[in-house]
């Protein structure tokens, strides 16, 4: 029973961990902005290129390179919006 017990809680603690996220961070959503805008593309269209058949693996990789990179990109400018506090009402 009280090993049980001790699983039980040991698994909430965790879940409860993962759900914990850090506060919006200026650089970090800087960071993405950059990462999504220049890197993504070339990444997502290189990865499909030598993973897929050559025509299709490019193309794939066009489609969902754009993809993530607006992902990426929107993330990032989000969390810099969210990040932002000009009356310092976030302490």
């Amino acid at each position: 029973m009280l090993l049980e017990v001790l699983l039980v809680m040991a698994a909430a603690g965790s879940v409860h961990a993962a759900e914990a996220k850090p506060d919006p961070s200026f650089l970090h959503g800087a960071g993405q902005v950059v990462a999504g805008a220049l890197f993504e593309l070339p990444k997502t269209v290189l990865d499909a290129t030598l993973t897929e058949p050559p025509v299709i693996g490019t193309m794939v990789g066009l489609l969902a390179g754009a993809a993530r990179a607006l992902q990426v990109t929107t993330a990032g400018l989000v969390e810099m919006a969210a990040s932002f506090d000009p009356w310092g009402t976030k302490r």
